[in-house]
This record gives structure tokens, sequence and C-alpha cells, in this order.
């Protein structure tokens, strides 16, 4: 296929959301729901943007699934590869889905489940509710970068995971906790090295360097899930 094409990326995207629409509403529904419920139950509105934060954060691992899903489907694998996209527009729609899609679907959502929440809730600062979801959570840059890394993370692994996702999420789930468990073992067995060498030096990072390594986390995440897209899709 001869160049890149918005256009096609496009239509692409009205392909994969037109046949995964039920898909997307039954999650869209319980993003609603769950802050919805919670808030009515405690007749408190601002109980929602708790619930809605902590739907932004850990809901990304369900919408990577739901990027992924046509292409591991036995019913429907075949047919999206013959679709007239090519591989960089496929991850331009799967970037998109992840990085501006799912956040704002988020963000709706939970003010759908404020303004149900507000006629039950025994506080009328309907202004306050929103502030605090804004301020406290989507407006917050660094729990946005956290939210991409387990966005970018979750869609690397359904890229590579071949059969079974959840021995995949399984398995990344415990190289994470071995890897903190390892590198936390070492800092304890070091640590008072490291105190008297710390004694005799004076490290400076500048906190451009810090927020510049933090949000380039994701970044990398993606590349290696472009490449795994590019490496693998052909043989699922």
């Amino acid at each position: 296929m001869k160049g890149y094409s918005l256009s096609r990326v496009a239509q692409y995207a009205r392909y994969h959301y037109i046949s995964q629409g039920k898909n997307y509403l039954s999650l869209l529904f319980t993003m609603f729901a769950m802050p919805a419920i919670i808030g009515i139950m405690a007749r408190n509105m601002h109980d929602v943007p708790g619930v809605a934060l902590a739907i932004y954060i850990f809901g990304a691992i369900g919408f990577a699934v739901r990027t992924t899903f046509s292409m591991r489907e036995r019913s429907s694998k075949v047919r999206e590869m013959t679709l007239p996209v090519s591989v960089e527009e496929r991850m331009t729609f799967m970037f998109f889905n992840l990085a501006v899609a799912f956040p704002l679907a988020c963000l709706i959502t939970a003010s759908l489940a404020i303004f149900v929440v507000y006629p039950f809730s025994y506080s009328r600062e309907i202004g306050a509710a929103f502030e605090q979801l804004l301020v406290d959570g989507f407006l917050e840059w660094p729990i946005y970068i956290v939210v991409q890394i387990i966005a970018s993370s979750s869609l690397l692994i359904n890229l590579l995971a071949r059969r079974n996702l959840f021995i995949a999420y399984l398995g990344a789930f415990a190289g994470v906790v071995a890897f903190f468990a390892i590198t936390g073992r070492l800092v304890v067995l070091h640590i008072d090295r490291w105190a008297e060498d710390a004694m005799f030096m004076n490290i400076y990072v500048p906190e451009a360097v810090g927020i510049t390594l933090f949000c380039l986390v994701p970044v990398i995440i993606y590349a290696f899930a472009y490449w795994a897209l590019r490496r693998r899709q052909m043989k699922w």
C-alpha cells in the first residue's frame, strides 16, 4: 500500500467503532454506571470523581483489549487482516483510541454520572464536584502519563500474546512484582554503602530531565507496540 493517508485512518476508525459498537457500549455503560451507582448509594456526588479516577487509571486495560479485539477474535481476525490499511495507519488509530478517545470517554461518562447523582445528593455544589473531577484527576498531567503507561503496556501485551490474554497479563503482573521485589531487595542490601558514598557525592538531576524521562516511558512502549504489530500481526 502506497503512502500514508489520514483518510484511511478515519475510515478504519469508522469500521472499527461500528464493528465493535456493542463491546464499546457495554464498556462505556460500565464506566458510567459504577460511579453513578456508588454516588447514589452514598447520596454524595463528590464520591463520583474518586470512582471515575480509578476507572480512568485501570479502565485503560479494557480499552486496550477492545482496541485489538477484532484482530484476535477467531471470527473476525482474517477479515481484519485483509482491510486496506497499512500498519502505520492502524497504529495511528490505536494510539488515538487510547491517548485521546479513552480519556474523553472517561470524562464524558464521569460528567454524566455527576448529573445523574445530583438529584440524590445531599450536597448541592455541583460545580465543586466538577472541579474535583478535573483539577484532581483529568487535568493532572502525571495521572495522564500513568494512564498512558498502563494503556501502552496493555496494548503491547495484547499484540504479543498469542492465545490466552489472562495468562499474558498474569505473567506481566508477576514480572513487575518480581522486578520491584528484586530491586527493593538490592536497595536494602546496599543502602548502607550507598549512604556512605552519597556523603561524598553531590549529584543534581534537573527536574526537567526527570519529567522528560517520565513522559518518554509511554512513548517507548508505544514504539515497541508498533514493532510488535509489524512483526506479528499476521501470525495470530
